[in-house]
């Protein structure tokens, strides 16, 4: 008697055919798919969270116009819900879905280490993001300062915070393991690609800062269960645990892949080696390490000076300006070297990479000012214009990977042209909306978080003056 077996592989191909689109995408463990859905759900949490704070500005621009949140306890829901979303819903996740596509091409891996992982690691990142948002419209978030928030929806809330922290975290072990051990024979770290680098720098900040938000919010989470909280849970005080995350120094952290991108951009542009290679992974590292910000926790200050006005904290925020300075001056330099072999028209990429440099140090700019004692800007609109700027600076980077590496991430050349004006737009209004509100800062503009805001921006008439050319930076992002 004669038996027929099947190949495995005709086994497989029939068993992938039969799939459908849903099934598919569920269950791909390709570091192709699952960084293009890193990358789409950042983008649709990106047009949300870019709406949302254009609603929000339109508050400044009219201190009437708050009304269309109800009252100042869903103001200030919407304001929180708008700087959680922009970074850990939009920016971060387009950067790890980056790095899903990229950083195993540039190491010679065949794919990214742990798929499996990596895949669950985004749906619960995914599933958490819509609990998030959930918890947020259900009238929960990270409480409200005249405790108008329901309880149930800000445990909610939390929960899903939570998850979105574990998949981040799960998806960026899997990078970092993927650059460490997955290297080709020869590669080791300091012949790695730039952008390689940075990832693996930031992501083992983000592996140490993230748990500390994590526990931020169990903490919160625990107390606010079961009876009246105590302390950490009560709503008018979630927020203030956790903000630390959205504020220099820990902002940095999250776009250090930027300069990642732009050191992968411009030398092969220029089609010059980059010079001082090891100083650049040196500076690179440094910026990722004074980033570190789970220690700058206002929240936890003891009797004496608080966290923010201590020398450590100040240092490292004027230190960053040098830094990104040194950063820019390198690529200038690159520049300079290979400007016989540019062409008429520079790539888009090279100069959105560009843009990016220029958002990120005037960020680092308007932190360092925030940290000098007398200027008393701690709790200012210049914070709003310090995220607003670093932010943008991730957001520009990301566009100029997506115009750089459009072919290996979705299979076609992305069009320049758009991509180019898209991030000229973004970089035009974060530097208008940015420096209006660090001059309002000086002015004694508080930040959305304080509950007199409104009758802040009705009494000031610079400040009045001032507040539209913020609107439309706003508008022009």
């Amino acid at each position: 008697m004669t038996t027929t077996d099947i190949a495995p592989d005709s086994v497989a191909v029939t068993s992938e055919q039969d799939q459908t689109y849903v099934e598919r995408l569920v269950t791909s463990t390709s570091n192709s798919s699952i960084g293009k859905s890193w990358i789409f759900s950042g983008c649709v949490y990106l047009v949300f969270s870019t709406i949302l704070g254009f609603l929000l500005d339109i508050v400044r621009f009219d201190s009437n116009s708050y009304l269309i949140f109800s009252n100042v306890d869903k103001f200030f829901q919407f304001w929180s819900l708008h700087r959680t979303s922009i970074v850990l819903l939009a920016v971060l996740p387009m950067i790890i879905g980056l790095a899903t596509c990229i950083v195993p091409l540039q190491i010679g891996a065949n794919s990214i280490v742990f798929p499996r992982a990596a895949a669950f690691g985004f749906w619960v990142w995914f599933l958490g993001s819509g609990i998030t948002v959930f918890g947020f419209l259900a009238d929960g978030g990270f409480g409200t300062p005249e405790l108008g928030s329901q309880r149930e929806a800000v445990a909610l809330t939390l929960v899903g915070f939570l998850l979105v922290i574990a998949g981040i975290c799960m998806s960026v072990i899997c990078l970092l393991t993927t650059i460490i051990s997955g290297r080709c024979m020869g590669m080791n770290l300091r012949r790695i690609p730039l952008f390689s680098w940075t990832m693996l720098i930031a992501g083992t900040l983000w592996i140490l800062t993230l748990p500390v938000l994590a526990a931020n919010s169990i903490l919160a989470y625990v107390d606010l269960k079961g009876r009246s909280a105590i302390y950490f849970g009560s709503e008018d005080l979630i927020w203030d645990q956790i903000s630390w995350a959205f504020t220099n120094p820990q902002i940095y952290v999250f776009v250090l892949p930027v300069i990642g991108i732009a050191y992968d951009i411009v030398p092969v542009v220029a089609k010059v080696r980059q010079r001082n290679h090891d100083l650049i992974l040196i500076l690179s590292t440094l910026f990722g390490i004074i980033g570190f910000g789970a220690y700058a926790q206002p929240f936890f200050d003891t009797p004496g000076t608080p966290v923010r006005e201590e020398a450590l904290y100040v240092l490292t925020a004027l230190l960053a300006v040098p830094l990104t300075f040194f950063l820019l001056v390198g690529l200038l330099d690159t520049l300079k070297i290979g400007a016989g072999n540019l062409t008429r028209h520079p790539p888009a990429p090279m100069i959105l990479s560009l843009l990016s440099l220029l958002l990120l140090i005037s960020g680092t700019i308007v932190g360092a000012l925030r940290a000098i004692e007398p200027f008393e800007l701690l709790s200012r609109s210049s914070t709003s214009a310090q995220m607003k700027l670093t932010i943008a600076a991730g957001l520009v980077a990301v566009i100029a990977a997506m115009l750089w590496w459009g072919e290996r991430i979705i299979g076609k050349s992305a069009k320049q042209g758009a991509g180019l004006i898209s991030g000229i737009l973004i970089t035009a209004g974060a530097l208008l909306s940015g420096l209006t509100d660090s001059v309002n800062g000086f002015l004694g503009l508080d930040d959305f978080v304080m509950v007199d805001f409104i009758q802040k921006v009705s009494g000031e008439q610079l400040v009045k003056i001032l507040i539209p050319f913020s609107f439309i930076g706003s508008l022009l992002i």
